[in-house]
């Protein structure tokens, strides 16, 4: 993570994925799927993926800071898809916008697609088995103690968004998943 945000009067970031720097706090708000999905429209001019290796043919919409691997739960362990990169872009709602725009298939997480989905701008890709899922977090400096406000913060986004996040949608709310 860059340095920057700590001295331009940034308390805390949201952050998406793994935290690997030690000279930061993570403290996780909450958990989502990642979801495969497209545009209605790819889905007929370019047919529907079944299988994990059938993504390799097909055009991904890929986060540009992080590796581009999508990695899914098999039966005898993880299974990697590396698809041919459409567009390399480092923001997750760009993405799912590139996706209804139908340029191609991309790996989202959950709370980024699930309006989507509901609307039908995009539909969820099945390949036969799961997506790595990924972790919402806010982040601050180590050496910072967290103030007051950026606990408020932790507490009020914990509160809004629930266990398990409203963007899950009931079903996962009632335990189903």
């Amino acid at each position: 993570m860059p340095a920057w945000w700590m001295n331009d009067g940034y308390d805390a970031v949201l952050r998406i994925g793994t935290i690997a720097d030690n000279r930061l706090v993570a403290k996780r708000l909450a958990k989502a799927r990642r979801l495969l999905v497209a545009a209605p429209a790819y889905v007929e001019k370019h047919g529907r993926p079944a299988c994990v290796a059938d993504l390799e043919a097909h055009r991904g919409i890929l986060y540009a800071n992080r590796e581009s691997d999508w990695r899914f739960a098999g039966a005898e362990g993880w299974m990697v898809a590396r698809p041919r990169a459409a567009l390399r872009v480092n923001n997750g709602l760009i993405m799912r916008d590139a996706v209804i725009e139908g340029l191609g298939i991309s790996l989202l997480p959950s709370f980024y697609v699930s309006e989507a989905l509901k609307r039908g701008a995009l539909v969820e890709i099945d390949v036969g088995c799961a997506a790595e899922g990924t972790e919402l977090f806010v982040v601050y400096p180590r050496d910072h103690r967290a103030s007051a406000k950026v606990l408020a913060l932790i507490d009020s986004l914990r509160a809004s968004f629930g266990d398990p996040p409203y963007w899950e949608g009931e079903d996962s709310r009632d335990g189903a998943s």
